[in-house]
């Protein structure tokens, strides 16, 4: 069930059968190098029932993303129910695998889920939290409109907050 589709991009809900492809995402270091580090498969398959779980409950979560010219997994962007220092957010992140990085493929999967969150799903704001030293995610939550917003401590990390407020229409207060 295709959720979304851009010029090079499909999305989709995550399964079970997608396990060796996050696998895969997630044992790579330096894929990895801003989340934590490496998990195990047994980590990798609890994560992705969580996220399965959080689609079934919400309608949004991860999706997995799929290159059209070849139906490759290249990893997962998403729209994320997150609390953020008590506020509750909905979070676009991205994580994609180390072959798809520079080919503007994380731009055209954000700015896509951007536009799906804000105006399919009618959520009024939309964050990412970035750690400080993460330039290509800063330059990419730029690029699709998002402003640095603040500094955030979570999950034992420190970020930075981004955020875009979907527009109020012409007239309303």
């Amino acid at each position: 069930m295709i959720i979304l589709e851009t010029e090079q991009l499909l999305f989709r809900p995550l399964t079970l059968d997608d396990l060796d492809d996050m696998t895969a995402l997630y044992t790579d270091p330096e894929v990895t190098r801003f989340l934590g580090g490496p998990r195990s498969r047994d980590e990798v398959k609890r994560v992705l029932n969580g996220y399965i779980r959080e689609y079934q409950i919400y309608g949004h979560s991860f999706f997995a993303t799929i290159r059209k010219s070849d139906q490759s997994f290249i990893g997962h962007c998403g729209l994320l129910k997150q609390e953020v220092q008590g506020q509750e957010e909905i979070e676009l992140a991205y994580v994609l695998a180390r072959p798809y990085w520079q080919n503007n493929l994380a731009l055209e999967g954000t700015a896509a889920l951007k536009e799906y969150g804000l105006n399919q799903l009618g959520f009024t704001r939309l964050v990412s939290l970035i750690p400080p030293d993460n330039a290509v995610s800063i330059h990419i939550a730029e690029r699709i409109g998002m402003q640095y917003e603040r500094d955030v401590d979570q999950w034992g990390q420190h970020f930075h907050l981004y955020a875009i407020n979907k527009p109020k229409p012409a007239g309303a207060e």
